[in-house]
């Protein structure tokens, strides 16, 4: 797969730059320029944003798509862009290329830019991070969370001028956003963005330390920030007569801002409370997997379909041909819970690596509840791996997430997971299969 090189970045950046200086004529030289068109309407307080596939029909047509949202985000910033990522990957003409020529701009206008990734995942995807630490205003570090709590910095998420948060399964790829069904939830709130905040100078401060050579195995035991009552609703207001309810959370319990608010005590949670329909969506879905085992989820799937709630699931191919088939196989079999598997169709162009999949991370509960992260429902994610979510309580935002839901239902590429049956792996990695064309090549 192509990378944009350090020097291709730069110039790319400085061109682009160059571009809007020149177009700024001074305004004398327009007098006769039309009124300017009218502004369009604000967006709402909280606004769920998605990625769908081209060439598909999957989706809310009435959501917003994540490359117009991100590039929106970053121009109006006015004082700081704190970004957490899993990786960052880009390509030359692709999606995520004006979003990276915005950071630039925003750090040219004398906004401060800080950019933490996941320190295996860096050594994949070097570029275009090393590049934008070079931009005079851009932090660039990388954060070992194995050597914290033994798994990676998984989530995706980032904050604008301390008062907008922006999280869900999209990671800062070229590839989620045109080519891996996502979603994700914009907040602009100031007090939600504070409890992530507070998420982000943990990791942050623990980066320093680890950057320095010192020993990180100490920063599990920092006292916690201050406790901002993580496991108490935030009342954000999206229209007169129209309120929201939003619990945050994250993971790992052991590194945290608020061990109550873990993730996976708030899926739960929702889970007990449905009295009608849980549906929900994830990449893959186990209650074992690198070498934990918590069935904490399972169990609470379980209880719903016992008490009469009708459970639907829909996990990715990814799975297909694991051994964690044999979970969704055994609750395929319970009474009241539906399990499906997702298939993204191929790009007509061109392989896509590690591309072309459902990668959505949401649950719905009674259309009433919205849950929205970056975890994917094994243990891993929940135990020692960097995580974070929003749970919506508001009608209209559950029925948004609930149509996205519908629609991967009811694809035509989806299969019902059945006791016995089969599922052949399905190319999703590096190498394409034989005798087909990959993206980049």
């Amino acid at each position: 797969m192509l990378r944009t090189s350090p020097l291709r970045l730069l110039a790319l950046i400085a061109a682009v730059l160059a571009a809007c200086s020149a177009s700024a004529a001074p305004a004398h030289r327009r007098p006769h320029a039309p009124p300017p068109a009218e502004s369009p309407p604000a967006p709402p307080a909280i606004e769920l944003v998605e990625s769908v596939p081209l060439e598909t029909s999957l989706g809310n047509p009435s959501l917003r798509h994540a490359a117009d949202v991100w590039v929106e985000l970053v121009r109006g910033a006015t004082s700081s862009i704190d970004l957490e990522q899993f990786y960052v990957s880009t390509m030359p003409g692709e999606p995520l290329e004006p979003v990276l020529e915005a950071l630039v701009e925003a750090a040219k206008r004398g906004v401060r830019v800080r950019l933490l990734a996941d320190a295996k995942m860096h050594k994949t995807y070097p570029q275009p991070m090393d590049s934008l630490g070079l931009v005079p205003g851009i932090t660039v570090r990388t954060i070992d969370m194995g050597k914290i709590a033994g798994g990676v910095q998984h989530a995706k998420y980032f904050l604008v001028d301390g008062k907008i948060v922006f999280l869900g399964s999209q990671n800062f790829d070229w590839r989620a956003l045109e080519h891996i069904h996502e979603l994700g939830a914009c907040v602009r709130d100031e007090r939600v963005a504070a409890r992530f905040q507070q998420v982000f100078e943990m990791d942050w401060a623990a980066a320093e330390v680890q950057a320095t050579g010192a020993d990180s195995s100490h920063i599990m035991a920092w006292p916690a920030p201050p406790a901002t009552s993580s496991t108490s609703p935030i009342r954000v207001v999206q229209s007169p007569g129209d309120t929201a309810e939003v619990w945050t959370s994250w993971s790992p319990r052991t590194f945290s801002p608020d061990s109550a608010a873990w993730d996976r005590d708030a899926i739960v949670r929702s889970i007990d409370g449905a009295r009608g329909e849980v549906v929900m969506q994830s990449l893959n879905y186990s209650p074992q997997g690198r070498g934990l085992s918590d069935d904490a989820l399972d169990q609470a799937l379980r209880r719903a379909a016992a008490r009469g709630v009708s459970v639907r699931m829909l996990i990715s191919d990814w799975q297909a041909g694991s051994e964690s088939m044999r979970s969704l196989d055994s609750l395929a079999q319970v009474p009241g819970i539906e399990v499906r598997m997702s298939s993204v169709p191929d790009w007509s162009k061109a392989y896509i690596p590690f591309g072309r999949v459902e990668h959505c991370k949401y649950m719905v509960v009674d259309t009433l509840v919205a849950w929205v992260g970056t975890s994917n429902w094994e243990p891993s994610y929940f135990h020692n791996t960097r995580n974070i979510a929003v749970t919506l309580r508001n009608r209209p935002l559950a029925r948004q997430a609930r149509e996205v839901f519908r629609a991967s239902w009811t694809a035509a590429v989806g299969h019902p997971v059945r006791p016995g049956a089969t599922y052949p792996p399905r190319a999703h990695g590096a190498v394409a299969p034989d005798g087909v064309l990959k993206y980049g090549n």
